[in-house]
């Protein structure tokens, strides 16, 4: 038969090949970035393609456009090595033509948007994290989890597990039926330590349960050695650690920002001190618009990020001079047990003489969320509107969710660090944003997992501009800005043109 004329692997590496040879029907395997986890996955689904005819498992992700653009393309690629080509011995997407008039499973999906039909009728299902319900209603035959540190375990055992079910009487001869392969990286919080529980299943019920450990090394031969002497090179200690050498994180206090330093990223050279004794002169006057600021280039935009809460609001304000090739923050705002528009108004007033009134505007998800419960504004549309009534011309570009801490921290160690001709200088107010440096160079990680801690924001006896609002607000707008221009990208001499705005 056409479906079954598979050719052998061409490499695999150890741990591959001790996950192939395990019998346990359950396995369970943590690898280093790169050690070939989606070979492993291409693997099993071969092997079930083979062993059950219209069949039907899923492979469950975080999200389908992560196992569609990150999970799949590896996996085509190692079809091809094994002989299956798409078109020919399979479709992903949508079911094979009726021409082919090829079988379904026995349970087959109403819909084969997220799915893959093999010719002998056999089906790989996807099922996203960020829709675990949607496994609820199906059946299958074994179960491969990719990402499985970062899947809420609760999900796992509530609406997918339970569907690992039914066709006993067809396939009940294999041992691998009704299996779990579960596959990721060393967790980086405390939520994906479940996974070691089952090193003391692995050790009491050998027969049922495997687990396996490996790093990237492992995978040597393939990657090559530069892979991991330039990754070394550019990720931080704790990220190679964690993700390359697969070692389980230990108690960290280091900070979330490790090479701010005031002497690199601070300025203090930042009043216009023609302006400020003209109008003392005049006036009398101690407080100042930002005429005042020498850092303030008046025919350029604003970006301004903001940290909303129940009791306190902050933003910062920041400054893109290309020229210079700088990005500053210029001054930052806040207040405590008081509302936004006051927030807000702190900053119209300041900026009320500024020639372009453009400002980009960034912020957290949560901006999103209604201002209060007797209102259908979100935050972010009660700062738009405030802004827009002054003059000001506002383009939200705040996104819709929460990036993850490990990524924040990757970015901001590149970042931080200037070697990437790419990204424009990093810089903050002593003066005027003294405030937003104290909160990003106090911004610990949290012991037992990697995120930044939050905890002084629950302190009643410091004030609120010395915890970490400030910082969340900073890394609203440069992470979101800037990482796109760094990437996965290496240090480099190469100068690199910025976008336009």
């Amino acid at each position: 038969m056409l479906q079954t004329e598979v050719k052998p692997a061409p490499y695999l590496n150890d741990p591959q090949v001790a996950i192939q040879l395990s019998n346990s029907p359950h396995k369970i395997f943590i690898g280093g970035r790169g050690v070939g986890k989606t070979t492993i996955i291409a693997e099993e689904i071969i092997k079930y393609y083979v062993a059950m005819p219209r069949g039907k498992i899923s492979l469950n992700g975080l999200t389908y456009f992560h196992i569609r653009t990150k999970s799949l393309p590896p996996i085509i690629d190692h079809f091809e090595r094994r002989g299956l080509y798409r078109g020919i011995h399979y479709f992903i997407g949508h079911k094979a033509p009726k021409k082919h008039n090829w079988p379904e499973p026995y349970a087959p999906p109403l819909d084969y948007t997220n799915c893959i039909h093999f010719i002998n009728g056999f089906v790989v299902e996807f099922n996203s994290f960020d829709r675990p319900e949607m496994a609820r209603s199906g059946s299958y035959d074994g179960m491969i989890f990719d990402e499985c540190t970062r899947l809420k375990k609760s999900a796992i055992d509530a609406d997918v597990l339970p569907a690992n079910r039914g066709n006993r009487d067809r396939f009940g001869h294999l041992r691998f039926h009704h299996g779990t392969l579960f596959l990721g990286t060393m967790p980086l919080t405390p939520d994906g330590d479940w996974v070691f529980d089952y090193i003391d299943l692995a050790n009491k019920f050998p027969s049922r349960y495997c687990y396996l450990e490996a790093s990237a090394l492992k995978n040597r031969r393939i990657l090559g050695d530069m892979y991991f002497r330039d990754l070394k090179r550019v990720l931080p200690k704790i990220i190679y650690d964690l993700e390359v050498l697969n070692i389980r994180r230990i108690q960290n206090t280091n900070g979330f920002y490790p090479l701010l330093k005031s002497t690199v990223h601070g300025y203090i050279d930042s009043y216009e001190y023609s302006f400020i004794d003209e109008a003392e002169n005049l006036s009398k006057c101690t407080t100042f618009d930002c005429r005042a600021d020498k850092d303030c280039i008046g025919i350029e935009p604003l970006y301004i990020s903001f940290d909303f809460g129940t009791t306190q609001n902050c933003m910062i304000v920041a400054q893109w001079s290309r020229s210079l090739n700088e990005f500053r923050i210029i001054r930052n705002f806040f207040v405590e047990n008081q509302s936004l528009s006051v927030l807000v108004q702190l900053f119209i007033d300041h900026y009320k003489p500024k020639q372009n009134r453009y400002v980009y505007l960034y912020g957290g998800s949560d901006g999103n969320r209604r201002n209060d419960a007797a209102s259908r504004d979100s935050y972010f549309d009660d700062v738009r509107q405030q802004l827009t009534n002054d003059g000001w011309e506002v383009q939200l570009r705040a996104e819709l969710y929460e990036a993850h801490h490990m990524d924040k921290y990757q970015f901001w160690y590149k970042f931080l660090s200037g070697e990437y001709p790419s990204l424009p200088s990093f810089l903050i107010n002593m003066n005027n944003a003294m405030e937003t440096f104290f909160s990003m160079d106090n911004a610990p990680i949290l012991p037992q997992e990697f995120k930044k801690d939050k905890s002084s924001e629950r302190k009643k006896d410091q004030p609120r501009w010395k915890a970490t609002d400030l910082s969340d607000a900073v890394d609203n707008l440069f992470y979101w800005l800037l990482s796109p221009l760094v990437g996965d990208q290496h240090p480099t001499n190469e100068m690199i043109l910025l976008p336009g705005r």
